[in-house]
């Protein structure tokens, strides 16, 4: 199961600027953890229907048909794997253009929609993307070491079996269950020979050193999904173990109050309510902080709340900061030689979402992105539809 981040996104870019005279076809879908709509293979008729459109689209740009054929084999090869609809998450995002696809199950509710363009449309997943929009859960509990992705209204499990035990009792042998925070004996296995600890061993310097060595197997695991994230970590568990980990690990985005689990709570959704009273009000506080900045200095030149204003200071990397308010895509072009962005009524070939273009080079250069709606940071509301920004420059 993929998590998508900005890595990803730099990825893409990098694909679409190397194969220039190529479209990029961006499908969004709807999808379902489980329940009938599973069952009855709902999501894959819906995709399906996708593939269609996607097919009439690249006919409308003038594209052969065996080139079309080319384009949407790896949407066709999804569409016929059925345990891959087996395992999706709220929304399925998937990017294809020549020689190159990558899809991504993610825990946001996204448009029925696909997009053939010049260049990928990232609009859907900004929410995700933004400093607002996405947390961790590391669940340090002793009978099951879980990772969670989350955002304010959405929780699901991440499968980190192949690389991290599933408890404490698999990787360190604790034979006798005790309390989280009291366990007692356990045993070690040295060279085929086993060594039984006694009571209180785990209070020692022996026990502590085997925790620890744990920790740091599972915070060495978890840079394969964490290693240049920068959403907040929650950790779960008792504070022994949280302490520990957080002593330990790389990972420099932990939340500094972790969640204290008693022994048996394992339930990943009174997990989110937990993490939410103490991630919440972290990320109002940076949309506050940052709101601030931008009101203290509003109409003196130094923000924008015009789009093609905007789109062009963030291709020249002067946006600091950028809030967004979803809405209908809003087509236009920068014009390299004048150095502007200009606004059309209609899409136009070669045109891009002038909010799409924005956020991703705001993000691209060091910048901030807070999308409305998320975590009840709310911005001014749409105007017929069109999506709001505001802007902050750098200088």
């Amino acid at each position: 199961m993929a998590l998508i981040n900005k890595s990803d996104i730099e990825k893409l870019i990098n694909v679409q600027s190397n194969n220039q005279n190529a479209l990029c076809l961006s499908f969004y879908l709807p999808t379902h953890r489980a329940g009938q709509q599973t069952l009855n293979g709902a999501d894959s008729i819906s995709f399906k229907n996708q593939v269609k459109k996607a097919k009439e689209l690249l006919e409308r740009h003038d594209v052969p048909e065996a080139e079309i054929a080319q384009y949407l084999k790896p949407a066709e090869d999804l569409l016929h794997d059925n345990n891959f609809w087996r395992h999706q998450g709220e929304g399925l995002a998937l990017f294809i253009t020549k020689g190159y696809a990558a899809h991504f199950t993610l825990p946001i509710t996204l448009p029925n929609e696909v997009y053939v363009l010049d260049q990928f449309y990232f609009t859907p997943i900004l929410p995700l993307l933004s400093q607002n929009g996405r947390f961790f859960i590391l669940n340090l509990y002793r009978e099951k070491v879980a990772f969670y992705e989350a955002t304010i209204d959405r929780i699901r499990p991440i499968d980190i079996s192949s690389f991290v035990p599933e408890s404490f009792n698999q990787a360190l042998r604790f034979d006798i269950k005790g309390n989280d925070q009291d366990f007692t004996n356990s045993t070690t296995t040295v060279n085929g020979s086993n060594i039984v600890h006694g009571a209180g061993s785990t209070k020692g310097d022996e026990e502590h050193a085997r925790v620890r060595e744990f920790m740091l197997e599972i915070d060495n695991s978890l840079q394969q999904i964490l290693h240049n994230a920068t959403e907040p970590l929650v950790l779960a568990g008792v504070d022994h173990y949280c302490s520990i980990y957080r002593n330990i690990s790389k990972y420099r985005h932990i939340v500094a109050q972790n969640i204290n689990v008693n022994e048996g709570v394992d339930d990943m959704n009174v997990l989110h309510e937990k993490a939410l009273t103490v991630v919440k009000p972290l990320l109002q506080q940076g949309h506050n902080d940052s709101m601030a900045r931008y009101q203290n200095v509003a109409g003196t030149g130094a923000t924008s709340e015009d789009i093609a204003t905007v789109a062009a200071e963030a291709v020249h990397g002067r946006v600091d900061t950028l809030f967004i308010a979803p809405g209908q895509p809003v087509w236009g072009s920068y014009n390299a030689a004048s150095a502007t962005a200009e606004v059309h009524d209609e899409y136009q070939r070669g045109d891009d979402d002038l909010i799409n273009m924005a956020a991703i080079k705001t993000m691209a250069q060091g910048g901030k992105v807070f999308v409305a709606s998320n975590n009840g940071t709310q911005e001014n509301a749409t105007t017929g539809g069109r999506a709001n920004v505001k802007a902050l420059f750098r200088y």
